[in-house]
């Protein structure tokens, strides 16, 4: 692989999407100020490539789930690394690392828009059932919603396989019990809204009607769709950095990074360009109390916890022999340590664990953590 290169695998389907160019344009960009360039591998050449000439990490970017499993199952064998760029790696594994849009955050920031904008009433439209994207922004927008104080349900998810019009159908018999629709992307949203207004039901008259991407088409259809952009050109950009990263810094290499790319709303006539304040920021549940680490018998085990987090190899074998009912002058022999280290290290043990003396804490260990001696064998 030549030095100069930053190894970019990009399926095939990705290759008509202005979205996917920018995250390109963008690893480019950050690239060319390090002397450096995109080397793109495509679908097509995956089974050909010399996964052992690779860096120690490479970027992998496309909308085909199939494709990125596939490459990041071809990396592991090889023990190289992905750093996805444009899509979340929690459900590919603890290893890999991603530079994507802040998908939650935009979703929650959608619902609260709609909701300063007296649109309570939301359905969810023609969500992808077996999109990864689309999934993340239906659990989101649950989320988002519960914040308020209401419940989304099952029944106001429309999801479609195979055309976005079989959910479409669907939603038209239940349109009447909603005054606002989210869209997963521009583009279903065209397609929804045009069907809407086929039917008799005007946008944003009847139903407002806002999604996700920023597309430019978004902008001219008219009416124009309300929608939160995504910078994927700055995705690109974050996703070279964090290869750059782990290439460069060895401890990195045992460590997967995550950074989200916040979007921001782009309000058009699909909502009547209705301006609205301090929806920004997500809106967060009512605080209660928590009693977790305030109710009894779970303090009890916090604090062992903390207990055993302080100890070093001698504090352990001091517990090991306390319950083991050694004597404390044996315990010194034993450990060749003085009986003032002993008594030292001790009250130490005891007041991490809160406890005053031997005999609580040889209670408190076989109340909590079962009869018999839990440190024999350290």
């Amino acid at each position: 692989m030549v030095d100069q290169a930053v190894p970019v695998f990009m399926d095939e389907k990705s290759n008509t999407s202005s979205q996917y160019a920018n995250v390109i344009q963008g690893i480019a960009s950050a690239a060319s100020h390090a002397n450096l360039r995109p080397h793109l591998i495509s679908e097509k050449s995956l089974d050909a490539v010399d996964f052992g000439e690779l860096p120690y990490a490479v970027i992998v970017t496309g909308i085909s789930l199939p494709f990125i499993q596939k490459t990041i199952a071809s990396l592991r064998s090889h023990q190289r690394f992905a750093v996805l760029a444009g899509m979340d790696s929690e459900q590919f594994g603890h290893d890999v690392s991603c530079a994507t849009p802040s998908r939650r955050v935009e979703t929650q920031q959608l619902v609260n828009y709609l909701h300063r904008c007296a649109k309570s009433d939301i359905a969810l439209v023609g969500f992808g059932r077996h999109s990864i994207n689309d999934n993340f922004r239906y659990h989101a927008a649950m989320s988002a919603v519960t914040a308020w104080g209401k419940l989304l349900q099952e029944r106001d998810v429309y999801l479609w396989d195979r055309e976005p019009v079989e959910c479409f159908d669907d939603f038209l018999r239940d349109h009447a019990r909603y005054n606002a629709v989210i869209c997963p992307n521009d583009i279903i949203a065209i397609h929804l809204i045009d069907y809407l207004m086929r039917r008799g039901i005007q946008v944003p008259h009847d139903l407002f009607v806002a999604s996700f991407g920023g597309f430019s088409v978004g902008r001219y259809h008219k009416p124009s769709v309300t929608s939160m952009t995504m910078n994927m050109h700055s995705v690109g950009e974050q996703a070279y950095h964090a290869w750059r990263f782990i290439i460069k810094n060895e401890s990195a290499q045992q460590t997967a990074l995550k950074i989200t790319v916040p979007g921001r709303i782009l309000i058009r006539e699909s909502t009547a360009n209705m301006q609205v304040d301090n929806f920004e920021n997500p809106a967060t549940a009512p605080a209660f109390q928590d009693y977790f680490y305030h109710t009894p018998s779970i303090a009890v085990v916090v604090a062992i916890e903390y207990c055993l987090n302080q100890r070093d190899d001698i504090d352990m074998k001091i517990m090991q022999a306390v319950m083991e009912s050694k004597s404390y002058e044996v315990i010194a022999d034993e450990l060749f340590i003085s009986a003032s280290t002993l008594r030292y290290r001790l009250n130490k043990i005891f007041a991490d664990a809160k406890v005053r003396s031997r005999k609580e804490f040889e209670a408190l260990i076989h109340d909590n953590l079962g009869e018999g001696n839990p440190f024999a064998g350290l």
